[in-house]
């Protein structure tokens, strides 16, 4: 029997993240480790999990059932070794999703030291479905993108704005930056979500503002990846106005159109049916850090 549980999480965080590198980037190991593991993982289990091309990936319907499970597998023995000797009822679990990890942590700040905390980034595709069933207790994320779910209850704790990146060299041959993004891709992190809300189709909607468009909609698995196409690729990308552009990369152009300045809200969530055990400790962080 495998015990080896390493190439299972791989395979979650590929499919969490929507590709190899990012998988890889997640577990500060290569991309042929990731694929390597996997490929292995696929021989021992005599199915393909993961359907490969030079451009996209999905899962096969033996995927998606071995995903299901190893999600599973891998929350339970996450729970084995919360240590038990160390108070888990006094361990609060914050998570985020992805480019929020500085909100997490000023949020935490505040909390005061009655608790001990742990921390992840979480994936947008199931992260309601996993606050719901207290997975984890709290989760900062965009306001948007809790719209509409009555099982859930925000707290706000600031707006953010949004930047748009241009390839400078693009740009150079177009009037202006509202008339070039009508000619290539709008790069924008994987915000899809699973029917609760659309956060994806509500950012656009801001964007496409005041003359800004898009030919076509180009989803990536992060900000640093969005920000890469444009550098090398051409087309725009909508990132926060705190992302940090990643090294070499010279030919973007970062402009802060009006119309998205503090035009979101970044909230803290809790499921409603833990209200009493967490609503009183997050208004008492806002107050202190937010306000």
């Amino acid at each position: 029997m495998n015990y080896n549980l390493k190439p299972m999480k791989y395979f979650v965080d590929v499919v969490q993240t929507h590709g190899f590198s990012s998988a890889a980037k997640r577990n500060y190991v290569s991309e042929t480790a990731v694929s390597t593991a996997i490929k292995h993982l696929e021989d021992d289990l005599g199915v393909q999990l993961i359907n490969r091309t030079q451009t996209s990936l999905s899962l096969t319907a033996a995927g998606r059932f071995f995903y299901l499970r190893a999600v599973q597998v891998l929350d339970a023995y996450g729970e084995i070794w919360r240590h038990p000797e160390q108070q888990p009822a006094g361990l609060l679990r914050i998570h985020f999703l992805q480019g929020l990890e500085a909100d997490a942590a000023a949020f935490a700040q505040h909390l005061g030291a009655t608790r001990q905390l742990s921390f992840d980034e979480e994936p947008f595709t199931d992260a309601f479905t996993r606050l719901l069933a207290h997975d984890y207790d709290i989760l900062i994320g965009f306001e948007l993108a809790f719209s509409g779910n009555t099982k859930l209850q925000t707290f706000p704790l600031r707006k953010v704005g949004f930047d748009v990146l241009c390839n400078t060299q693009a740009l150079a041959t177009q009037p202006d930056a509202p008339t070039l993004s009508h000619g290539g891709k709008l790069y924008l992190q994987h915000w899809k979500s699973t029917g609760i809300a659309d956060i994806q189709s509500a950012m656009v909607e801001k964007y496409a503002q005041k003359g800004w468009g898009y030919a076509s909609i180009a989803q990536v698995n992060s900000f640093q990846a969005a920000a890469l196409a444009v550098n090398f690729k051409g087309g725009v990308a909508l990132v926060p106005d705190d992302f940090r552009v990643p090294a070499h990369c010279n030919n973007l152009t970062r402009l802060s159109p009006k119309h998205l300045e503090q035009a979101f809200n970044v909230v803290a969530a809790i499921s409603r049916d833990r209200q009493e055990l967490f609503e009183g400790m997050i208004l008492k962080a806002i107050s202190s850090s937010y306000r």
